[in-house]
């Protein structure tokens, strides 16, 4: 699991491809955002980079981003 601002990335590994993909998995229904890379540290920047571009589209478009789910109801 990687985490950047409140959003967590659940990450696999494609051995067959040699790439790891990762989505955010605390945004709803579906991943606000789906990445890879080749290795760790990539992957890290294109999370950082994807969640960082979501907030600026929602900024843009005047739309409410949606919150990171934090696994409890209280």
């Amino acid at each position: 699991m990687m985490e950047y601002k409140g959003y967590a990335a659940e990450v696999e590994y494609d051995e067959s491809v040699g790439r790891l993909h990762g989505r955010v998995v605390n945004s709803g229904s579906y991943p606000i955002a789906i990445f890879e890379a080749t290795d760790v540290d990539e992957l890290r920047r294109e999370f950082h980079r994807s969640i960082d571009e979501y907030l600026v589209s929602c900024r843009e478009d005047g739309t409410e981003p949606r919150k990171p789910f934090s696994g409890s109801f209280c």
